[in-house]
């Protein structure tokens, strides 16, 4: 529901002059900003820089989206490097992604996950080829029953390996 008071907000919050050290690279979709914020609240940053399109880390290679996105993302992510003193990217997937039944009509749950896991890998290879001095962290996101579990999912490899166990261990 928007809100259509005319009166101005102010924020609880306390507005800080520090440049965040952190980017997170995530999916736009609202279900799940909730649980994405208090993730990265709790285990990544009170105050991390967010970047969130359809399909998240996906955008960064013009083959799993878009030259268009891909394209965007990369001048965005340069204004993170240039302007704030980042020092970590962090990447979120989640499962039930409408992007990817959109670019994977047909697939199975499993082939779609292997897809997530894929596109983490392929993001973490182009943030490291453009700055190798950046700490590369990625997660897949998943629901058991009405809450979100984040995984880690090992990007460390500059390979994608063993896509299939972790499939396995996200469906």
């Amino acid at each position: 529901m928007t809100n259509t008071s005319p009166s101005p907000y102010r924020s609880r919050s306390i507005w800080s002059a520090e440049r965040p050290e952190t980017l997170v690279v995530c999916c736009s979709d609202g279900r799940w900003h909730a649980p994405i914020f208090e993730y990265v609240d709790h285990e990544i940053s009170d105050r991390a820089d967010l970047y969130a399109v359809p399909g998240g880390p996906a955008a960064f290679d013009p083959w799993s989206s878009s030259f268009e996105e891909a394209r965007v993302l990369y001048r965005a992510f340069h204004l993170f490097e240039e302007h704030h003193d980042l020092r970590a990217v962090w990447l979120i997937q989640h499962a039930g992604c409408a992007y990817y039944r959109v670019k994977y009509p047909g697939q199975s749950e499993a082939d779609v996950v292997e897809r997530h896991i894929r596109d983490l890998h392929r993001a973490a290879q182009c943030i490291r080829t453009r700055n190798t001095e950046l700490e590369v962290r990625a997660i897949m996101a998943t629901l058991v029953g009405e809450q979100a579990l984040f995984t880690t999912v090992d990007v460390t490899d500059r390979r994608p390996q063993d896509v299939l166990a972790v499939t396995t261990q996200l469906i």
